[in-house]
């Protein structure tokens, strides 16, 4: 075992996977000992100037890449060019068409506030909802894309890419649902993939639970909120499928 490779394991133990230090930091005096045999093995400065000698190594090094691996000019790079993540052959394809929804078209936030109105007034109109819903106004900071929704149990929740249910982001109308409950209701915070998913022979209507994916299901997801909310707070009896369905309609 060469010398340095003796004191520094005598003053510390690192990590192999992180490289931090395991033991505790050495005090003064082995953090001056390790200076003065570092300076001694390198030929450089001593403990005041280290920090400076170690610098200017570090520069000259990246110099000494750069002029080996010169760096891509940034006049080569267009900041108007599209890269695309798929290549297709458009051989056979003789028209071309775009989404029209924040691409050729973008809407001003009142979009959502118009959405969620219109909706409302039309389940008081025509499903014979509650008048007193007209109370409920949107809300643009509550809901946020990605959540998902149990369309039987009148959840809204957020769900992690492995399919995990994210304690403390359950709601029942306005309510957050203690957690305790949460893992009683899905026997812990898994959810199986055939539950979230409509390709496994399922609808959004049956046993799955509906993803909120796009700008404008933003309103629907406030709207669901508010009516669960009403329906909770004076104690009235529903089916949620039954609300899912009608919210849906209304906002499609």
């Amino acid at each position: 075992m060469s010398p340095a490779r003796a004191f520094l394991g005598g003053c510390c133990r690192l990590s192999r996977a992180t490289g931090r230090r395991l033991a505790p930091s050495p005090g003064p005096p082995l953090r001056a000992g390790w200076l003065r045999y570092l300076s001694a093995c390198t030929g450089g400065p001593g403990e005041g100037d280290m920090r400076r000698y170690l610098s200017a190594h570090y520069s000259e090094a990246r110099r000494s890449i750069n002029e080996i691996i010169p760096s891509i000019p940034s006049n080569m790079l267009n900041p108007k060019a599209i890269f695309s993540n798929n290549e297709m052959s458009l051989e056979n394809i003789e028209i071309y068409g775009f989404d029209y929804d924040y691409t050729l078209a973008f809407y001003s936030k009142d979009l959502h506030t118009l959405i969620f109105n219109t909706a409302r007034d039309l389940l008081i109109h025509e499903h014979r909802y509650p008048n007193e819903l007209k109370s409920y106004e949107y809300d643009p900071n509550f809901a946020i894309r990605g959540l998902h929704y149990d369309v039987h149990k009148a959840l809204l929740m957020k769900i992690d890419s492995f399919h995990y249910i994210q304690l403390g982001t359950v709601y029942r109308g306005f309510e957050v649902v203690p957690d305790s409950e949460v893992i009683e209701m899905y026997q812990g915070s898994h959810v199986p993939l055939e539950q979230m998913s409509d390709f496994y022979g399922k609808s959004s209507e049956g046993n799955t639970l509906k993803q909120f994916m796009d700008i404008f299901s933003l309103p629907e997801m406030t709207l669901l909120s508010c009516v669960n909310d009403y329906f909770l707070k004076n104690n009235i009896d529903y089916e949620p499928v039954h609300l899912y369905k009608d919210v849906k309609v209304r906002n499609t």
